[in-house]
């Protein structure tokens, strides 16, 4: 069963990346033309060098890369054609060993950061390197940085890092950007604490707009996870397995191996974190969540020798649970619904316990009945493994999630299992 799950859970994610994101949006034509329609929107962690758009929901896909298209606005950000200068000595984990340049040309699609008088732009490369450019001298400028690593050396003979790689960086940006601000009186103390990221650099571009009266200018705001709260609740099928793990030759009588205990259907209800993050197009979340079910099994046992010498035993166990479950999702857009997959790990604590025990026995006298724990020694903390695929739409979600636990004992001779299949639907505020 955790086979198949798996398997459809895979076979969703896959159809849900073949699907297309078409939001409102508008290409800007090399003449300046505008033309509004729909943009194939995927929220890119890497700028696209390429983009999909139509001008009506029924009219025909186009495909435009930066040498034919000036520019294209989407779910307000606005990129534009742009061909620039990238570092290429740094690639991966690899760190260059000099603070020399080595540059090459990309031709992309630059995301606009802040647009007015002093511009801003942002390229995340192939190699998902962080490149913001100024657009100086009617074309776009890199701002150059760079790490990079050298033997650290020293006269000093109880030098601990003597001979040791250290880590440089050349700033070479701070410079230029002192350059692009020279008529703007920008406090020497912000280029002091500057550092190579969106947050510092734009920090020196609206202290420079604050200072501007009359300046028209457009600053993205900076891309924040956003957190969903919601109820949630269902019905939950609940399979416990117990196994004796000594070899049969050594007797012990671990009666509860030998019951087969019906599963047991309960009702499940709860409340949800979801903290969506700001990178594409929010469809990774950390989705928490805190769930109360339960379960009861009523199992019987009988060891029969004759009539007159048994041992029956009907056993009573039920748990109620409060779990804390972590799991990352995966969601993707399909058609006006959403397809999502959530894979994690949970952490149940009984508040609640019945372990109980009737035990009929008789050795040639009368019965005697006498009463006793099922499980001498039991633990309330299970963990288990979480499986689930789902729909939302809307404020609106349905999923079918698996969970495998290890149970309410763990012994050196006798284990347990639990199995859970849920069904549960859930609302958003």
């Amino acid at each position: 069963m955790k086979f198949v799950l798996l398997l459809v859970c895979l076979t969703g994610v896959s159809l849900a990346y073949s699907q297309e994101n078409f939001v409102s949006g508008s290409i800007i034509k090399l003449n300046g033309d505008t033309v509004k329609g729909y943009v194939d929107y995927r929220n890119w962690e890497k700028n696209p060098n390429k983009i999909k758009f139509k001008e009506g929901e029924n009219s025909k896909i186009m495909e435009y890369n930066p040498l034919q298209i000036g520019a294209f606005v989407v779910s307000d950000e606005i990129y534009k054609s742009a061909i620039v200068k990238v570092d290429q000595s740094n690639s991966g984990n690899e760190i260059s060993s000099t603070p020399v340049f080595e540059f090459r040309t990309d031709t992309t699609f630059v995301l606009t950061l802040i647009q007015g008088s002093k511009n801003l732009y942002y390229y995340a490369d192939k190699n998902n390197q962080s490149n913001f450019y100024i657009y100086n001298n009617s074309k776009f400028e890199l701002l150059e940085f760079k790490k990079f690593n050298r033997i650290h050396e020293s006269e000093d003979l109880f030098d601990a890092y003597k001979g040791h790689l250290v880590q440089e960086m050349n700033n070479r940006y701070i410079g230029q950007l002192k350059l692009y601000f020279q008529n703007c009186n920008i406090p020497e103390s912000m280029y002091q604490n500057l550092s190579y990221t969106k947050e510092s650099i734009q920090k020196i571009y609206k202290y420079y707009y604050s200072h501007m009266k009359n300046e028209n200018v457009i600053i993205r705001k900076t891309d924040k996870a956003k957190l969903e709260f919601g109820v949630l609740g269902g019905l939950c099928t609940t399979k416990i397995k117990f196994t004796n793990n000594l070899p049969s030759e050594y007797i012990v009588f671990d009666y509860l191996a030998k019951v087969n205990f019906d599963a047991h259907l309960s009702l499940a209800a709860g409340a949800y974190l979801n903290v969506v993050f700001p990178w594409n197009n929010g469809k990774w979340s950390l989705y928490n969540e805190l769930l109360i079910n339960s379960y009861a099994f009523h199992g019987f046992y009988s060891n029969f020798t004759n009539s007159t010498y048994y041992q029956n035993k009907t056993y009573n166990l039920e748990y109620y649970y409060i779990n804390m479950n972590n799991m990352i999702r995966f969601k993707y857009p399909v058609g006006k619904v959403y397809l999502y997959v959530n894979t994690g790990i949970s952490n149940g604590f009984a508040f609640k316990e019945v372990n109980h025990a009737i035990v009929e026995t008789r050795l040639t006298s009368e019965p005697k009945m006498s009463e006793e724990k099922a499980i001498a020694d039991t633990r309330k903390y299970e963990q288990g493994f979480l499986l689930g695929l789902g729909l939302l739409y809307k404020k609106y979600s349905v999923e079918f999630r698996y969970e495998g636990g290890n149970g309410i004992l763990q012994l050196t001779h006798l284990s347990s299992s639990t199995y859970r299949y849920n069904v549960l639907l859930g609302y958003r505020f």
